[in-house]
């Protein structure tokens, strides 16, 4: 059994290694995307927080990555701050949190096409049971289905944060979900 996730900061560290399976392309600082060759990912990256709750940019365009990365290190201390991939939100089928309730799966979620944040401020709704499973099934790849099942199994009393797309897109060929954060609850 893995250990439990105990802060944002140990979550991110872990999820770089890739320890909760596919997620979007992700350097620890803006030295790390420009050394690997970042924009070779995409064009739009996102400047996330390793404290939860905290500041994030979204949509940022390749070319203007170093500056706002500067923009956000005044906001943020620079060890607090990591580049991800702007996933495909345009292709959104569904997103948002999961873990295992007294019946079953609860699940809260979003099919707005935004960032989770904005998508679950906009309009979200809230199943358990037999119709979270449904819903999770439906738009899910099977495998993707099944790391799910593994990851609420390996990590108890955490709630799993993700979207669900209409393309394969992630760390991991052929899979549909995106694993954005794991933590206890």
């Amino acid at each position: 059994m893995p250990e439990p996730v105990l802060t944002k900061a140990d979550f991110v560290r872990r999820y770089e290694a890739g320890e909760f399976g596919n997620h979007s392309p992700t350097w620890d600082d803006w030295q790390s995307w420009l050394e690997d060759d970042g924009q070779r990912y995409g064009s739009l990256f996102h400047i996330r927080n390793r404290v939860a709750g905290g500041d994030t940019w979204y949509d940022v365009p390749y070319y203007l990555l170093g500056s706002e990365w500067g923009h956000a290190c005044c906001c943020c201390k620079p060890e607090q701050l990591y580049i991800s991939c702007m996933a495909p939100t345009e292709l959104t089928l569904l997103q948002g949190e999961v873990q295992r309730g007294v019946w079953g799966l609860d699940l809260y979620y979003s099919t707005v096409r935004k960032p989770m944040r904005q998508a679950l401020a906009t309009s979200s709704h809230s199943v358990s049971g037999i119709m979270a499973n449904c819903l999770l099934r439906g738009v899910m790849d099977p495998y993707s289905y099944e790391w799910l099942e593994y990851l609420l199994g390996a990590y108890p009393n955490h709630v799993i944060e993700f979207s669900v797309y209409d393309c394969d897109w992630g760390t991991v060929p052929l899979r549909n979900t995106v694993i954005w954060e794991v933590r206890a609850y």
